[in-house]
């Protein structure tokens, strides 16, 4: 132990370009009878503590008052935080040891009920044996708690049926039929103004568009929408006259399609649609946001798609918008909504060809 601390001293009185920080293996490289890495540990850790060895600090080479000084305040750091933490515990113990002494409180209460409900079902174990014994029959008369126990559980159950009776009238009143009918007759509204606004749309594309507090309306009357229900709303309309049309999959005013030419092949490279469906109303969305914006890249794209598109893309592609890039690349090399701009940003489709479907022959997916 001598010669390790002979060796520590003389290392740390090394000084200049000299100056080496005091370690295990240099203390061992110096020492003349070697002894294990272990051995030499513990001895150095002992040289430490009683030197008061802090090697950060003198390697610096700091005047020594100032050296003291902060050697002192690293100290007295150490002590405050030891004894915060120390405080901090006392008090976590104090509220383990009332939360303790509660659960015992409760542990007690419970079991003097369960002494007294014992006590009360030998009791009646014996007033059964005894009235047996006797011969009485099932017609005995009632106690006066029996009778008070009686008449609670018959004031509970009127309860119960008044607030079933309530209930049942509030849901008799949410699901009326004239209420769901003022939701549809909004619905056809709303979707004749997006089709004048916004030009021939599929349903999933509608079912998108349509305002938050109106999906959340057809739940408050039973009638959640879908794209399969929507579709079949809209179906429903124009076989009953209203003015609204279904060219291969997209509905647009009766006004619009008036003299419309029917639906052709389109030119090759022309703009080519795909069949309807969940993500073909979200890429209509990334179109609808290019055309507003311009060209555009993937990242940026998702970050102006509002939040109900990015959970219908999540029921339609695992992954969500993730992989947006990559399937607007596919649909872009299709002829589908966009053009690759070949510098990582893409741009919506413009035109007549754009606007005009092709027949359900040319669809593919």
């Amino acid at each position: 132990m001598f010669e390790v601390f002979e060796v520590a001293d003389r290392l740390r009185a090394l000084r200049g370009k000299e100056a080496v920080r005091v370690s295990v293996r240099r203390v061992r490289e110096n020492l003349k009878r070697k002894g294990s890495f272990g051995d030499v540990g513990k001895e150095l850790k002992d040289w430490k503590n009683a030197r008061s060895y802090h090697p950060v600090i003198e390697l610096m080479q700091l005047p020594d008052a100032l050296e003291k000084r902060i050697g002192d305040f690293g100290r007295a750091l150490l002590d405050e935080v030891q004894a915060s933490e120390s405080r901090v515990r006392d008090v976590e113990r104090a509220n383990f040891e009332v939360e303790r002494a509660n659960h015992r409180e409760l542990l007690d209460e419970a079991g003097m009920t369960i002494d007294a409900l014992e006590a009360r079902v030998a009791a009646l174990t014996a007033e059964v044996a005894r009235l047996r014994k006797d011969g009485a029959t099932e017609a005995v008369e009632r106690q006066p708690v029996d009778e008070a126990t009686l008449q609670r559980r018959q004031d509970l159950a009127g309860k119960g049926a008044v607030m079933d009776a309530a209930m049942s009238l509030s849901r008799d009143r949410a699901v009326m039929p004239g209420a769901q009918e003022a939701f549809w007759r909004s619905v056809e509204t709303e979707v004749l103004a997006l089709l004048r606004k916004r030009g021939p749309m599929p349903a999933g594309s509608l079912l998108i568009a349509l305002p938050e507090d109106l999906l959340n309306r057809g739940k408050n009357v039973e009638m959640p929408l879908s794209v399969g229900w929507l579709r079949y709303r809209l179906r429903v309309m124009i076989e009953a006259g209203k003015p609204l049309v279904e060219i291969d999959g997209r509905f647009m005013p009766a006004e619009k399609a008036k003299g419309a030419a029917p639906p052709a092949k389109p030119a090759e490279g022309g703009v080519r649609s795909p069949p309807p469906s969940l993500g073909d109303a979200v890429m209509w969305e990334v179109e609808r946001v290019l055309l507003e914006q311009g060209p555009l890249m993937p990242a940026q794209i998702r970050e102006l798609l509002p939040a109900r598109v990015h959970a219908a893309a999540k029921k339609h592609w695992q992954d969500g918008l993730k992989r947006l890039g990559k399937d607007m690349t596919k649909r872009s090399s299709r002829g589908y909504y966009f053009k690759d701009l070949e510098d990582g940003r893409f741009a919506a489709l413009e035109g007549d060809e754009a606007e005009t479907p092709p027949g359900d022959a040319e669809r593919s997916a």
